[in-house]
């Protein structure tokens, strides 16, 4: 009887162990055991790729001259073709670059200072890389900004900004740039709210309310071309613009409540990770030239009267709401433009193409500019600087800003061995994001006043 016992008590025993073994080899995390990356093993997603093969996806890249550059996408609608060339021969491509995230850049960042959301008004039609208004601002702010991003794409309404809002963050940016278009930001947030399931919670009603007829491209009926005393010619194609601002229908006033409370959650997300947030209301060409038709004394058709009225007090309400805005900042950009075209700036194409020139993204970046750079903090100057994480009491890491690079001090022994002290007024005490983009150069291990001390080496 005894031996049968030790049996059965040997036989557990074996059988708990080599159970237990199992389940270490196959399921670690089940005894607390993390086993190195290099030796778990993982297995394929149907539903979703590998890594590298998402990211580097041949189907990204558009060729030919009939390929599109669009792809379809659940939560946006649609978005760009990646990794197109700056200088690419297709007509799908004219506004290249696109980086690897489907965006008009010539490189994706690892941090951004700002960043810039929109559509094609945001991403620059009509102009090159270089001449569009996220590239005129930066070109405003110096080194104030080292680095902008652009994250828009043509045919992205307000729905789309919102959920790009959250991706923006990863950049880590000190100020986001929102750019609405009431030509046709309007009707693409109501088409995204009732139409795709993910966005319902926009939705302010049961079923979606009545909106104006539209029709794109605009019809010949609906054209009118105008030529001013100045020289300056253009086309306006107000019937279409209608369809996003017409007060008469249910459906426009639906559209202006989604697309402040688009910025409503932007507000909140950007004061919640302490980013700087900025809208603008970017309007119709009709809109931009109606103190010039006025001037000219140009009588203007009916449906143009109606869309200036009625798009004017659209911006207005909206203008109000984004001011009001807890956490944001919002710049008057029509006012600008308006100006712009008073004085016979080529703010617009003689065509009936409602995006701006050169001239007047110039005009909008120049708008958008002193209230960007006021949000941004100074450059790290060259000296010591004192790196804290946000919230921290500490002193934080010690780190000497020289020649355009960052060296990083072991210890307070080695900073003080330096030549350095540790007086308030000697050294600057700044957030470690602030150094994010400030080359490292290395690590100081040993006390050298010579190479790392108040004075710089000598050449």
């Amino acid at each position: 009887m005894k031996r049968e016992w030790l049996l059965l008590i040997a036989s557990v025993v074996v059988t708990v162990a080599v159970a237990l073994g199992l389940v270490r080899l196959l399921a670690p995390d089940l005894l607390g055991v993390r086993a190195p990356v290099d030796r778990r093993v993982v297995h394929l997603d149907k539903a979703l790729p590998p890594f590298y093969d998402g990211v580097f996806d041949p189907g990204e890249q558009a060729t030919g001259q009939d390929a599109t550059n669009l792809v379809n996408d659940p939560l946006t609608g649609h978005r760009r073709r990646t990794l197109v060339p700056e200088n690419s021969l297709s007509l799908a491509d004219r506004n290249a670059p696109i980086d690897l995230l489907g965006f008009r850049n010539r490189a994706v960042p690892v941090v951004a200072d700002v960043v810039t959301i929109g559509d094609s008004q945001t991403l620059g039609e009509n102009a090159t890389l270089d001449q569009d208004w996220p590239s005129v601002l930066k070109t405003r702010l110096g080194d104030r900004a080292p680095e902008v991003y652009s994250m828009a794409v043509a045919g992205w309404g307000p729905v789309q900004y919102l959920y790009m809002f959250d991706k923006a963050l990863r950049f880590r940016p000190r100020a986001v740039v929102v750019a609405y278009y009431t030509g046709n930001d309007p009707a693409d947030a109501l088409y995204m709210a009732y139409a795709f399931e993910p966005w319902e919670s926009l939705r302010g009603r049961d079923k979606r309310p009545e909106t104006p007829p539209g029709h794109w491209p605009p019809a010949p009926e609906d054209q009118w071309p105008v030529a001013f005393s100045d020289g300056v010619r253009t086309v306006f194609t107000a019937a279409t613009r209608l369809k996003s601002n017409d007060r008469a229908f249910p459906g426009t006033a639906e559209a202006y409540r989604i697309l402040l409370e688009t910025a409503r959650r932007m507000d909140r997300a950007a004061a919640a990770a302490g980013v700087a947030l900025v809208f603008a209301v970017i309007p119709t060409k009709e809109l931009v030239f109606a103190p010039k038709v006025r001037e000219a004394g140009i009588e203007a058709p009916p449906d143009y009267a109606k869309l200036v009225a009625d798009e004017a007090a659209n911006v207005a309400e909206l203008a109000a709401g984004l001011g009001a805005l807890e956490h944001a900042a919002f710049v008057d950009v029509v006012t600008p433009l308006q100006r712009a075209a008073l004085a016979g700036q080529p703010v617009y194409p003689p065509t009936d193409n409602g995006h701006p020139t050169p001239d007047g993204y110039a005009v909008i970046g120049a708008a958008l500019a002193p209230t960007v750079s006021g949000l941004l903090p100074d450059p790290v100057r060259p000296g010591p600087v004192f790196a804290l994480e946000p919230g921290s009491r500490k002193r934080g890491a010690m780190f000497l800003v020289r020649d355009g690079g960052a060296w990083r001090f072991a210890d307070e022994g080695v900073f003080l061995g330096s030549g350095w002290t540790l007086d308030p007024g000697a050294y600057q005490v700044r957030p470690k994001r602030d150094l994010a983009e400030v080359p490292y150069r290395g690590l100081i291990t040993t006390p050298d006043p010579e190479h790392f001390g108040p004075a710089p080496p000598a050449p």
